[in-house]
Order: C-alpha cells, then structure tokens, then sequence
C-alpha cells in the first residue's frame, strides 16, 4: 500500500474534521461546528468543501440568532396582551360592579317613588269610599284591581330586567373565560387521555376562570371529539388505516375517550369524506435523519399531500415495488442503508411503473459536483437543505404540475 502524501494527509485530517462538523450540526452545537471549521481552514486554507460548510454554518447560525429574537418578541407580545387582556378585565368588572351599583340605586328611588304613588291612592280610595255611599258586592274594587295589576306589571318588569342583566353578565368576562378554557383544553387533549398533570393545570384554571362542572363536561366533550377527528385524518392519510381495518380503531377510540355510538357515527362520515376525494397525490420521502424526516412529512400532510416516509432506501424500495407514487423524494447521503442516494435513484428507474416518475435530490451539501451527477443521472430537481417550506412545496408542485401535463399530451398522441 501505498504511503501517504503530505497534500493526502491533510486531505484525510480535513475529511474527518468535516464529518464531525457535520455531526455537530445534525445535533445542533453550531458554536462547536464553527470551532472546528476554524480549525479545518488552519490546515487546508483552499479546501472548497471547508467554504461550503462554512457558508452553510453562518445561514444556520443567522437563523438560529433569528429565530431566539422571534421566540423573544413573541413572549414579550404574548406578555404585553395578557397584561391588556388583565387589564381589560378588571376596567370591565370595574364597569360591571358600577353599574350594578347604579341599577340597584335606580331600583331603590323607583320603589321609594311607587310607595308614595301607592299611599296616595290608598289615601284618595279611602277619602272617596268614605263619601260615596256603601252598596253590597262581592267584586273586587276597581281601584284595587287596579293596584294589583300594577304590581304584577311591576313584578314582570322586575323580572325581566334581572333576566337581562343575568344575560349580559354572561356575555361579559365569563364567555372570555369560557373560550381561553376550551382552547386550553383542546391543547390539553390534542394527543389523548389527560396526564396527571394536565389534569391539575385544568382543574386549577376552572376554579380561576370559575368554570362550572357543567360547562367543563361540555367543552371537554367538544375537544375530545376535534382532537379525534384530527387524528383519525392523520392515521388515514399516512396510512396507518384503512376503511378495511377501521375495526381496528379501538386504541384510537380508547385514548380519545370516545363512546362506540359516537366513534360510529364520525368514522362513516370521515371515511365517506376521504373516500370520496379523488385521486389524491401520494408522495415517497426517504432521509435517514428522522427528525428532519417527521418534520417534513408533518409540513406535507398539511399541505393535504398523501405521504409514505421511509428512513433507509431500502424498505422505501420494498414499498416502491408495489406502489406507484405522484413524486418520490429523497436524500442523496443515505449513511444507514445499503443503497445511496444515486444507487437508490437508478434502482427505481429500472421499474417500468417508477419510470416516469418525477424524483426530487435532497442533500446537506452545497456542492456542485453532486448536483451536476444528479442532473446527469437524469434526476428532475435538486433541494439543497436547510430550506424552507414554501420552497419545497413550489418545487414539488412544479413537478406535479409538468409531470401531468405531460401525461395528457402523451394519452393525446
């Protein structure tokens, strides 16, 4: 075996450095990273891999400090509010209370003020008795017909106004209470049974809010069933279920606390509703780094995509064997499988079925020399990582769009 050159050895001592910066990115010690870059420049100056790593670490670096500033706004936005909304509160149990206040002093002179009416009658009905001449009967009196109807009047009126002011007491500070607690409890329940502790952070929210066991045991229903239907969507669109297998949905049902008649009646109607939309594109994504991966399938469900995820390509291949995505994406340094990227891309287009399929590169590098293979190769786009949602999206949606459109010019011809 041959020895080492001087210009290989450094080019050895540079390789090892650079994955173990790329290691310290994937675990998120930028700081650390950086340190080690420095390092790799004091022994090799020119390398080309050393700038794109270096360039890479300074966008990661300005979105981490970015995104610090954001979370730091945001809280303070989120403390400026809750300040306003206290604020808001108590100027309206302030206002509440005053006018209160001033109802129940309205009340006070109006009944003052129907006391001295009703003794003035009293007064004249008796003046006017005494001088008019007495005749047996057993009618009431029309002037105390009168009187009576009149406080019956009085009493509805009385009535009526407590019913309204109980009604717009309600509308007040209690219904704000009531939303913050159902949005709490639709956080608490979005994956399942309650923890020990949420339990607690609910209970002692209801007796701040004073939220009444009625109007928990109605918003708590409400949220178990949002949350069930948000994951019962999920399961089905990354097929996890199917209409055949809804039999199967007892653990779902279980941890949603959701009663058989109910589950009955939602899972027809969700299973209707997704049956019934047709031809929904499925995509492949295939990245060894799971985190990144969950991340990227959880930004294409949302985006109403049907996605299978796959961490190696080789049980991504096992399924493409059988199945015919819409688009198939995958990164080009697959460390944990036994086919990389590019093995992995010419593996699928020897499939008849996969042939035409539009396939999209993902890589961590910025190298030109990996992108310029994969065009070679024949490959349909190139995503270099970190990127956006926005980004991945547009592309993905441009090769869709190609793809059928060149589908119906071929079924044209």
């Amino acid at each position: 075996m041959p020895e080492l050159t001087p210009r290989d050895d450094i080019k050895k001592k540079v390789s090892e450095i650079l994955k173990r910066v790329d290691r310290l990115i994937r675990a998120g010690e930028l700081d650390q990273a950086i340190r080690e870059i420095i390092q790799a420049k004091e022994i090799d100056p020119k390398n080309v891999y050393i700038f794109a790593y270096e360039e890479r670490l300074a966008y990661l670096k300005d979105e981490h400090e970015k995104h610090i500033q954001e979370e730091k706004t945001r809280q303070e936005a989120e403390e400026a509010a809750r300040k306003r909304d206290e604020e808001a509160r108590r100027i309206a149990e302030e206002e509440l209370l005053h006018h209160k206040e001033q109802r129940r002093q309205e009340e006070l002179k109006k009944q003052e003020e129907l006391k001295k009416q009703e003794e003035l009658r009293k007064q004249q009905a008796a003046k006017q008795r005494a001088q008019a001449p007495q005749a047996p009967t057993t009618d009431e009196p029309p002037l105390e017909e009168l009187e009576r109807e009149l406080r019956e009047a009085e009493a509805e009126l009385q009535r009526k106004e407590e019913e309204r002011r109980r009604r717009a007491a309600e509308k007040g500070p209690h219904a704000n209470a009531l939303e913050k607690y159902q949005n709490e409890l639709i956080k608490a329940w979005e994956d399942g049974t309650l923890t020990p502790f949420e339990e607690i952070k609910l209970k002692e929210l209801r007796t701040q809010l004073s939220i009444t066991q009625e109007e928990h045991a109605k918003l708590t229903k409400e949220a178990q069933l949002d949350s069930y239907l948000k994951a019962f969507r999920q399961a089905w669109l990354s097929g996890v279920i199917t209409p055949e297998r809804a039999s199967e949905l007892s653990d779902l049902r279980t941890r949603y606390q959701i009663s058989p008649e109910e589950s009955d009646k939602l899972e027809a109607e969700i299973l209707w509703e997704l049956r019934s939309e047709s031809q929904s594109t499925t995509l492949t994504i295939i990245d060894d780094d799971e985190k990144f991966l969950k991340v990227v399938t959880e930004t294409l469900r949302e985006a109403r995509y049907n996605v299978r995820s796959f961490a190696t390509s080789d049980d991504a291949f096992k399924y493409l064997k059988e199945n015919t995505p819409d688009l198939i994406i995958s990164d080009i340094n697959l460390e944990t499988s036994t086919m990389g990227g590019f093995s992995f891309y010419e593996k699928v287009r020897e499939l008849d079925h996969l042939h035409n399929v539009p396939f999209i590169f993902l890589s961590g590098l910025t190298d030109e020399v990996l992108i310029r293979t994969g065009k070679e190769l024949g490959v349909d786009d190139y995503v270099t990582k970190p990127f956006s949602d926005e980004t991945l999206l547009a592309t993905i949606r441009g090769k869709l769009k190609r793809f059928r459109k060149l589908t119906e010019m071929a079924k044209k011809k």
